[in-house]
């Protein structure tokens, strides 16, 4: 529904606006940034978005008044993910209802979409996100990387080259990522901590892991991925944790369509269940 209204945002937005988009302002004096805000949306009518994301990204390079830059990023958000075409949007939206159950066929109706409308952000983060389900990061990070390259201010767009880097374990590349984010600003705080985690516990850093665990644990006590984090880092200290693993299970085994939907930016939202789950019966637990 959110990605309907935003046409009849493009459509308003003109409908408000100057008689002409492309001619430059009275006197000959040059464009604004608001001239460049209904240049994008005009382009993005007629289906050109990557020569408006172009302008648009042009010129917050060139802007330094915190207003304009926010309004030309609100511009960029609405005209990146805006479907054109409603085979694609429903492509798309049928993928993300499949991945909770079936992630090779979500991906399929994903790639399909992508193949329609190929720089759409929702798009291409979406079939990045289900790559690395399936295990495939290289191709993911590939995918993300030519949407970054154009649009390189863009956190959602980071996040999930974020974690296609942290899927390879390339840990340089990804703190060269992570350090352009405002990570305890960012409203997708949650999933970069979750990063955070494997990245401390890669590096045997139980002290900055402690830390981040306890940020994470905070930042949403309900996120599933958040106890098997817990798990991992009991783990690590060579403690056993048997009721935290089992409440990693249950609330994978009982999530909702909707909690699913809410956490799906992670790429490996209750994707570890058979990892803990053998460790359960290892320690003669219980995962039912």
């Amino acid at each position: 529904m959110k990605l309907v209204l935003l046409r009849a945002t493009l459509g308003v937005a003109l409908l408000f606006s100057g008689p002409s988009l492309f001619a430059q302002t009275k006197n000959g004096k040059s464009e604004t940034y608001k001239d460049i805000i209904e240049k994008a949306y005009n382009l993005s009518l007629q289906r050109d978005r990557q020569q408006a994301l172009n302008i648009l990204s042009s010129a917050i390079q060139k802007e330094t008044r915190p207003q304009a830059i926010a309004e030309l990023k609100k511009t960029v958000s609405e005209v990146s993910t805006i479907f054109f075409s409603d085979k694609a949007q429903q492509l798309f939206e049928t993928g993300v209802s499949l991945r909770k159950t079936d992630v090779n066929q979500a991906f399929d109706k994903v790639s399909e979409a992508s193949r329609i409308e190929p720089d759409n952000f929702s798009i291409v983060n979406e079939l990045a996100r289900l790559m690395i389900a399936k295990g495939d990061c290289k191709n993911a990070q590939e995918t993300v990387q030519k949407q970054l390259t154009l649009v390189s201010f863009d956190e959602d767009l980071k996040l999930s080259m974020a974690q296609a880097l942290a899927c390879q374990g390339k840990w340089m590349e990804y703190q060269k990522v992570a350090d352009t984010v405002a990570m305890k600003k960012s409203p997708q705080q949650k999933f970069w901590l979750a990063l955070e985690m494997d990245k401390f516990l890669s590096a045997k850093n139980l002290t900055k892991a402690q830390e981040a665990l306890g940020t994470l644990k905070k930042a949403d006590e309900k996120y599933p991925e958040s106890f098997y984090w817990i798990w991992k880092f009991d783990q690590a200290q060579k403690k056993s944790n048997l009721d935290i693993a089992q409440k990693y299970v249950m609330t994978c085994k009982n999530i909702s369509a909707n909690q699913y939907r809410q956490y799906m930016i992670d790429p490996m939202l209750c994707r570890r269940l058979i990892e803990v789950e053998s460790e359960l019966k290892g320690m003669n637990g219980t995962s039912e």
